[in-house]
């Protein structure tokens, strides 16, 4: 089975199509970048929002934290260490910020310490200490003496409670300036986390605070609090390099957008890490809206392609194909139908122009091969007729050297006989001269029929005559009496003169049968042209035959082709003793269509 061709509406529609989904799908690409880069920015300014809130909460709790220390260590409870009304006034400051205050401390010069907190680690509000216990080794004694100025430790690991915190250290002095020594502010890192848990941080975020190191003082996330007395560190990204900033990273095998600052006060840094699935979900919806409206879009691009590429492009083209394909199918006078002055209706005219050009060019050949096909023919019918001639005369040399030798033998002996028996009986003289009349008519008509000699000649200008003469010379030289009437003479000698001629070599053979098989004394011959045709009946009085017994012979086998080549029928009626009747009927209609054997072709094979 034949594939079916594209046709260029097909490939013209394919073709731009795929630009089209192309174009969309880079142009949604692009899009789905710009809309991921828009959520990711506006993800990290939520962040930095979070942020600077998150610095804002940190820098108040230390301030505050600050401002406790100040107040404290400014009333002359501590400066005089009064170790009762420290007492109380420290037990009810940790008391009301019990939430992420631990306790709080007093490190004298001279290494003793004064601590009230809460928690169990505290009896009666006061804790236990080694016995070696002295605060002026401590890391946030030194760091507030080395500083001169309220200061925030590193995390450490407390001497009275296992655990890990910061303090918020402040120098305390005398009036004379003499110091007093340091104010403590126990906060333990867990309980650092509260400042975070009020920040609002969208798409499932959450925050973290470093330190300067990169450890992890603070965290929502669960997996990063303390391994046992160990600080865990995070150090992804640029966060300890620089002062703010973004990048991209995994928390728990979840892609996470981390976005950081430095807070310079305090020297600590916040994270706010916020997934990345939730921000890419809120452009995904946007992104579906956008692909189906592409798809949507370029469905009607491509339709009305199709309805635009069908009305200026195949309309045209399909009209050319078919004035075409109906010219090649052999209509003539086609021209295209040309309704506007674009390029197709200049190559509608062109072709119009073309095909006028071949018809013209088509008709001059027909007119050249149609003149050249009749001189053809004539030149070949005259070679025909000189071939026929020349074989003709030819075979009658043959012959004339063969049969006419034969023949002006059998005749010359015939005039010795005939010069023997002058005095012999009339019957002999009689058939020795119907001998010498047959052999001269046999020469003759041998001559006639070799070299094409007239009809009318060889028929002594009347067919009825020729039959009639020529029928009872033969049948009465042996002695059988001859009836013949011919009506309608006048209509037959109008038949053509082949048909004439096939009838004369038909009746012609009949008689021969009668002189050579039947042993009749009588024959008789009817012939009549009326309006079913030419009737035809010859019958003999001989010894007869059956037909149905006797096997045909060459002669009637010639009798009958002879009759049906005219266009007739022949009907034998015979029987043994009762002579026999040939009726044959050649329809009128019959008579005027035959031709003589072209003899050209068997002529022109040899």
């Amino acid at each position: 089975m034949e594939a079916r061709r594209w046709g260029i509406s097909h490939k013209y529609i394919l073709f731009v199509s795929v630009a089209v989904f192309a174009f969309m799908v880079a142009a949604f690409m692009v899009t789905r970048t710009m809309l991921e880069d828009y959520a990711l920015r506006a993800a990290d300014e939520t962040a930095a929002l979070i942020l600077d809130q998150t610095e804002k909460r940190l820098v108040s709790f230390f301030s505050e934290m600050e401002a406790l220390s100040r107040s404290l260590a400014s009333t002359a409870i501590v400066q005089s260490i009064d170790t009762v009304a420290m007492r109380d006034i420290f037990i009810s400051s940790v008391v009301a910020r019990s939430r992420y205050l631990r306790a709080l401390y007093l490190g004298t010069a001279d290494g003793r310490m004064y601590e009230w907190g809460v928690g169990a680690e505290f009896v009666d509000y006061a804790p236990s200490f080694p016995p070696d216990y002295d605060p002026r080794i401590r890391p946030w004694y030194r760091s507030a003496l080395e500083k001169g100025d309220f200061s925030i430790s590193a995390p450490y690991r407390y001497a009275s409670v296992d655990d890990i915190g910061i303090t918020c250290a402040l120098p305390v002095s005398a009036p004379d300036g003499t110091l007093v020594g340091v104010l403590g502010l126990d906060i333990l890192l867990r309980s650092l986390g509260s400042v975070l848990d009020g920040l609002a941080i969208p798409k499932g975020g959450k925050a973290l605070i470093l330190g300067s190191g990169g450890e992890i003082i603070a965290s929502q996330f669960d997996e990063d609090r303390p391994e046992g007395m160990i600080l865990k560190r995070f150090s992804a990204g640029d966060v300890l390099t620089s002062q703010t900033g973004s990048f991209s990273g995994s928390i728990g095998g979840q892609a996470t957008q981390f976005v950081h600052q430095h807070i310079e006060k305090l020297d600590w840094i916040v994270v706010v890490a916020m997934p990345l699935g939730p921000i890419r979900e809120s452009v995904r919806a946007l992104l579906d809206l956008i692909g189906l409206v592409e798809v949507l879009l370029m469905v009607a691009l491509v339709i009305a392609l199709a309805i635009i590429s069908g009305k200026l492009i195949v309309a045209p083209l399909g009209h050319i194909v078919s004035v075409i394909n109906r010219v090649e199918g052999g209509q003539k006078g086609l021209r295209v139908s040309v309704s506007s002055s674009d390029e197709f209706g200049l190559l509608g005219d062109e072709f119009n122009r073309l095909l006028d050009t071949v018809e013209e060019y088509s008709s001059s050949l027909e007119d050249k091969v149609r003149t050249r096909t009749d001189e053809l023919r004539k030149l070949q019918r005259e070679n025909t007729r000189l071939r026929i001639i020349e074989e003709r005369r030819r075979i009658y040399r043959d012959m004339h050297d063969t049969i006419g030798a034969k023949l002006t033998n059998i005749f010359f002996c015939n005039s010795v006989a005939r010069d023997l028996a002058k005095d012999g009986p009339d019957r002999l003289r009689e058939l020795l001269q119907s001998a010498e009349t047959n052999c001269l008519q046999a020469v003759g008509s041998l001559k006639g029929i070799i070299l094409g000699m007239s009809d009318d000649d060889r028929r002594a200008n009347s067919f009825a005559l020729a039959v009639s003469a020529g029928v009872r010379s033969r049948l009465e030289a042996a002695g059988i009496a001859f009836d013949c009437v011919v009506k309608d003479k006048h209509a037959i000698e109008e038949l053509p003169s082949a048909t004439l001629d096939e009838l004369e070599k038909v009746i012609e053979e009949l008689v021969s049968n009668v002189l050579k098989h039947s042993s009749a004394s009588s024959v008789r011959l009817r012939l009549s042209l009326g309006a079913s045709g030419l009737s035809f009946r010859f019958s003999d009085d001989g010894r007869g035959f059956d037909p149905r017994l006797t096997s045909v012979g060459s002669g009637i086998g010639n009798i009958r082709y002879r009759v049906e080549s005219l266009g007739g029928s022949i009907r034998i009626e015979a029987s043994p003793r009762m002579g026999s009747l040939y009726r044959i009927l050649i329809p009128r209609a019959a008579l005027h269509l035959y031709r003589e054997p072209d003899l050209s072709t068997a002529v022109a094979d040899r």
